[in-house]
């Protein structure tokens, strides 16, 4: 509802007028209905095509509404199929768990994983109790990037990134398992894609699969 001070009013009459007319059309959305012949006759100003009637106004905004619906169903869509697609992947991952006697199998398990996972390629389990220059490596990046997180997700620089994946990885997520303090393991899956881990995500997912990991890391170290 409009709320005209009164000195404008006086100076305008006009835009008093018309502050009347949308105070009346406010109290009463009927009046289009009581007097049908008055839609057709309106004219409302248009970016495109100048000047278009209020009828075709309205269908305008009803298609923009249409498609806005369309695009999120289509996108809801996409969600489904990939938690879908992550389901099963989650599923076979428990069986080749179970079947997993040593590391190389539980590496080949989660890669087998990964490659079900849709905008993820690659994966790397990590014994981080081991004296190499890659584990003497990780630890500093462990440092800089988790702080005392659980996880780490997004970019790393290129130096960093070799110490895990190959090239085309351009974003990651880092976590770190613990069987005790002596024995830690780094949990890192990579894609292609910059944007696909991103601060803040969620984590229940990668919460499961590390509860399903350490479950099977005693029997296979």
């Amino acid at each position: 509802m409009s709320d005209l001070p009164l000195d404008t009013a006086l100076v305008n009459p006009e835009l008093a007028e018309a502050s009347l007319i949308v105070d009346y059309l406010y109290d009463h959305p009927e009046f289009f209905l009581e007097h049908p012949e008055l839609v057709s006759r309106l004219r409302l100003p248009h970016q495109q095509r100048g000047v278009v009637s209020l009828v075709e106004r309205q269908l305008e905004l009803q298609r923009e509404k249409i498609r806005s619906l369309e695009d999120d169903i289509t996108r809801l869509m996409g969600i489904a199929r990939q938690n879908e697609q992550i389901f099963y992947a989650l599923n076979d991952l428990h069986l080749q768990l179970l079947k997993a006697a040593d590391q190389t199998a539980l590496l080949a398990a989660l890669q087998a994983f990964t490659a079900q996972m849709p905008h993820v390629q690659s994966c790397a389990l990590v014994d981080l109790q081991q004296k190499t220059d890659q584990v003497a490596q990780l630890q500093l990046i462990l440092q800089r990037r988790l702080s005392g997180k659980a996880y780490y997700f997004g970019r790393m620089n290129r130096d960093e990134m070799a110490a895990l994946f190959e090239p085309h990885i351009h974003s990651v997520s880092l976590q770190l398992l613990k069987l005790s303090e002596d024995q830690q393991f780094l949990l890192a899956f990579g894609s292609d894609s910059d944007e696909h881990f991103q601060p803040g995500m969620d984590t229940l997912f990668l919460d499961h699969l590390a509860k399903l990991v350490l479950a099977v890391l005693p029997t296979a170290i």
